[in-house]
């Protein structure tokens, strides 16, 4: 299964004038956070290096195929006694000498190079492939901290008009006591859910300065205040409306699965490369000499010499070290076909997951706001039934709490919804920054006026996300043809 990877990698890539943390005052929104954490988050930046250091092994590969040319030179003095000869003159002789030798060799047939420019090549495309999906990766992390601080706003924001509630409960409660409607047990039970409250409210707020500091380990920055998604936020279900469509598109595309693949595939060239060790190696030599010497018993002598060699190289038997490096070499490649085979099973139920959570967020977000208005309704009538002494102040506690949850949960479905909706892109390979930016205009800041009529929204539910949100492989950040 062959594919060519085109991925566009400058994606928002910003040079940083302040690479240590600050704060950020305004409000931010998704996109905004995304562009600081392409610059800023370690876990990404590695990635992209270890892609450019990739790169290097075409080069270094190629440069085993050209030839080598290599250039050395000498000069001595020497020193020359002549104790006893029959030809020469007794004595001490001193004399220079210097030459130098101009070599090259050409690789003509090495099956075993030729092998490792290939591996080179799925060397690069798994690279590609790894940063393909540590991008596509880190948008989706970057959007769960940014909807998990929303969520623990949202939880701090419940818990604060919760206890506001309470509390003008426990000072009714506490002037009905005090002209004898109620007993004191009333007073009392008010007082603990507000103590309750009270507790709770601490929590909310350690919880939202967790989710800020786990949001500024990726962008490097503190934000005080994030842009808050928009009631009117559209529920967009997946285009085709066919589960195994989109797990098709998952096995063609998911960057993780390509990764496999190119690593399978350099495992089986590996096999060939631990067999060519069998194979001849022919290479063509070429060297010019030239010696000048001074001196010495011959006197002054200067020379030169071409030579012009063809080798070649059979190996006959080198200990067995060859036969069990191919063996050692095939099970590498079972292992790395186990592993494409696993990515290969986990993309699938990966996408087919991610499917059917967002057709099961969808209804979630429309039974919990379907919630939110019964539990209302259920508290407007208690605390009517308070008034006129047929429901108690445990029974108003109670249902506040409930609608309290209710409004909690049908917040935090919706940052499930759009999460999900990520996901699931992610698993079919085709999550860019188009989807960000469409989900970043959905966002709105805090108490700021709705974006969409009603008729907007019953128009945009309409839409699918292939039409709405997937971007054309022009704009992507990231694809493959």
């Amino acid at each position: 299964m062959q594919r060519k990877l085109a991925t566009q990698l400058a994606a928002l890539i910003l040079i940083s004038s302040a690479p240590f943390i600050s704060t950020s005052a305004a409000a931010t929104g998704l996109l905004e956070i995304y562009q600081l954490a392409i610059e800023n988050d370690p876990q990404y930046r590695g990635a992209e290096a270890a892609y450019y250091a990739a790169l290097e092994t075409k080069s270094q590969s190629r440069a085993q195929l050209l030839p080598l040319v290599n250039l050395s030179a000498n000069t001595s003095k020497n020193k020359q006694d002549t104790i006893s000869s029959g030809f020469f003159a007794l004595g001490t002789r001193r004399f220079a000498s210097s030459g130098y030798t101009l070599s090259l060799s050409q690789p003509l047939f090495n099956y075993d190079y030729f092998i490792q420019l290939r591996q080179s090549d799925a060397t690069i495309g798994e690279a590609k492939a790894n940063l393909s999906a540590a991008q596509q990766a880190l948008m989706v992390r970057i959007s769960e901290r940014y909807f998990d601080a929303l969520a623990a706003l949202d939880g701090l924001e419940f818990a604060r008009a919760e206890k506001r509630a309470i509390d003008r409960q426990l000072e009714q409660t506490r002037q009905r006591f005090e002209v004898g409607l109620i007993a004191i047990t009333d007073v009392h039970e008010a007082q603990a859910a507000y103590d309750l409250v009270t507790a709770q409210e601490i929590l909310a707020e350690n919880l939202l300065a967790s989710q800020y500091e786990a949001l500024a380990e990726i962008t490097g920055r503190y934000h005080k205040t994030l842009a808050v998604l928009s009631a009117e936020t559209p529920l967009i279900t997946p285009e085709p409306a066919d589960i195994g469509k989109w797990g098709d598109t998952a096995l063609n595309q998911n960057f993780q699965l390509i990764a496999a693949e190119f690593v399978y595939n350099k495992a089986r060239d590996e096999i060939k490369r631990q067999r060519a060790g069998h194979l001849p190696t022919l290479e063509l030599n070429a060297s010019h000499t030239y010696a000048d010497s001074k001196g010495g018993n011959f006197g002054n002598n200067e020379s030169e010499n071409q030579a012009i060699e063809l080798r070649l190289n059979m190996p006959l038997f080198q200990g067995g070290s060859t036969s069990s490096r191919t063996r050692q070499a095939q099970r590498l490649a079972d292992q790395s076909r186990e592993g494409f085979e696993r990515q290969r099973r986990a993309t699938l139920r990966q996408a087919r997951d991610a499917y059917l959570s967002v057709l099961a967020e969808i209804n979630r977000v429309k039974a919990l706001g379907q919630a939110v208005v019964s539990a209302q309704s259920a508290l407007d009538a208690t605390e009517a039934g308070l008034e006129v002494g047929t429901r108690t102040t445990v029974d108003v506690l109670d249902t506040r709490r409930e609608l309290f949850r209710a409004q909690r949960d049908h917040a935090r479905s919706r940052y499930d919804y759009i999460l999900h909706t990520l996901r699931l892109k992610q698993a079919a390979g085709i999550l860019a920054t188009a989807d960000l930016e469409l989900i970043n205009g959905w966002l709105q800041s805090r108490n700021a006026p709705a974006k969409h009529s009603s008729a907007e929204h019953s128009s945009a539910e309409k839409h699918s996300v292939a039409t709405t949100a997937k971007p054309s492989l022009a704009d992507t950040a990231i694809g493959i043809e």
